[in-house]
């Protein structure tokens, strides 16, 4: 069974596939990069809120961080700047260099945006400092919280920050597992937390792993701290038990970290946009005293996907969820 998060890149079929000789390159660059960057960081305070996304796989959380980077004056990485995740203030000025606007067409693949200008997700930066790099970072999240660097990630963050003189946002759901201690570190946060009905979520989940891999039992995406127990199970129980857990846990952390948290319905982000970007305007008011600058081209509405011609897999879905909330 793979121990490495990146075990299950072997898997992956088509235009999924990476290809070694570029990740090998990319690697020796951040390696080397590194080594100069960490010259030019300044024990700098973060003047401006960082907001992150999170959710389950499928439920809208590319969308929304999307969503928040293009209708506020706030800053993001950009499928340029993730190509430097050990040297990412080095990625930023560079793409301050050669790209001159933001761009989006609120389109993505799987949680991959075409447009080199577009949101990345930057998980190689997160899960390099979060400690995600083996399964067991997620599992035994609570033991690995105790050795992460967390003084050198809020450095690294606030020059980040300092270097757009701007808030930040990100989807970062490596994030979701130690939500209590990032706010404690960086002081000025919000968590947005996406849902999507699970159904739906469990047929996109279902749809990336028949995309992504020949063998349906190859794990797509996260994992709860019980991976452990459905891991060996049959694909559509482990997508179950995906979903069941990994909402658990995050119900678990937005109850603990309330103040820090803001729940937005996909169905709502889909439907009233306008009306999402003031909730959170208004939460970052309330908390922080400050205030994001709206842009006025906001789109009206998104398109809201709901799988209604699966009637028979969600019924199954349904049932398999259930079992896991009376066990």
């Amino acid at each position: 069974m793979p121990t490495h998060l990146t075990e299950f890149y072997n898997n992956r079929i088509g235009d999924y596939v990476k290809d070694p000789d570029d990740e090998n390159f990319l690697l020796k660059l951040n390696n080397i990069l590194q080594k100069e960057e960490i010259k030019f960081y300044k024990e700098l305070p973060i003047d401006y809120p960082f907001i992150f996304v999170f959710g389950l796989p499928r439920s809208g959380t590319t969308l929304l961080t999307q969503f928040i980077a293009h209708s506020f004056d706030i800053a993001y990485i950009n499928n340029l700047m993730a190509r430097f995740w050990l040297a990412p203030l080095f990625g930023i000025r560079l793409s301050k260099n050669v790209i001159s606007d933001k761009y989006t067409n609120y389109s993505s693949d799987f949680a991959r945006t075409a447009d080199i200008s577009d949101i990345h997700e930057f998980g190689y930066f997160w899960r390099y400092w979060l400690k995600k790099e083996k399964i067991t970072g997620i599992t035994e999240y609570e033991k690995i919280e105790k050795t992460v660097d967390w003084e050198m990630l809020r450095k690294i963050l606030s020059n980040m920050q300092h270097e757009f003189n701007k808030p930040m946002v990100f989807k970062n759901i490596f994030g979701s597992y130690h939500i209590q201690k990032i706010c404690k570190v960086l002081g000025k946060v919000l968590f947005v937390y996406i849902e999507r009905d699970e159904l739906d979520v469990a047929i996109s989940i279902l749809n990336a792993r028949k995309k992504y891999y020949n063998n349906l039992n190859t794990w797509w995406s996260y994992m709860p701290p019980e991976y452990d127990r459905i891991k060996d199970l049959d694909y559509m129980e482990q997508i179950a038990g995906q979903i069941f857990y990994l909402k658990k846990f995050y119900y678990k952390e937005i109850e603990k970290n309330k103040k820090y948290i803001l729940k937005i319905d996909y169905r709502e982000l889909c439907e009233k946009p306008y009306d999402v970007s003031i909730k959170i305007n208004n939460f970052i008011e309330h908390t922080y005293h400050n205030k994001l600058n709206l842009f006025e081209n906001i789109p009206h509405n998104f398109p809201f996907r709901t799988y209604t011609n699966e009637a028979d897999m969600k019924k199954k879905f349904k049932s398999i969820l259930h079992k896991f909330q009376h066990d």
